[in-house]
């Protein structure tokens, strides 16, 4: 993931080096729970569309829908996961939902200063690619072994 190839001002990747990667959905981003496992292959493809909106340099307003889509989501399955955390006694469960505030925070501010056409926008794509990737295989992936080892089932 390259960041400094984007325009002031913009989403759209330099003419130069037109191209971001999306990232590929693999079978060791499972945490062993179905709801959350599909909730995260639609947060990568919902990435996805949001990478592919910027290298094919859509309107602003449409890679703006793209993210709004991806924070819907986002919240959607934040609950989700919190509500798992809760009924089932998660002990790590503030700390882990802390994370979820903070990165809601942060995409929220990429969003907002997306709309002022701000510059800070084009900080989201190696952010969303790294928290995606390492909140799944780090924090998610403890909570999948804790909902397992109770015999949850999706």
């Amino acid at each position: 993931m390259q960041l400094n190839n984007i325009q002031p001002k913009t989403m759209k990747p330099n003419l130069a080096d037109p191209r971001w990667e999306t990232m590929a959905w693999q079978d060791g981003f499972g945490v062993g729970n179905a709801v959350i496992d599909a909730d995260h292959k639609r947060l990568f493809e919902l990435f996805n569309e949001f990478v592919t909106a910027v290298n094919e340099s859509r309107a602003d307003s449409e890679i703006q829908d793209v993210l709004r889509e991806l924070l819907d989501y986002t919240d959607t399955h934040f609950d989700r996961e919190e509500t798992l955390m809760r009924e089932h006694g998660y002990p790590d469960y503030t700390a882990h939902k802390a994370l979820h505030d903070s990165f809601v925070r942060q995409l929220h501010d990429v969003n907002s200063a997306l709309d002022a056409g701000g510059e800070k926008g084009a900080f989201v794509l190696g952010f969303l690619a790294k928290w995606l990737s390492g909140h799944i295989l780090g924090v998610d992936t403890r909570l999948g072994a804790y909902l397992r080892e109770r015999g949850v089932e999706a």
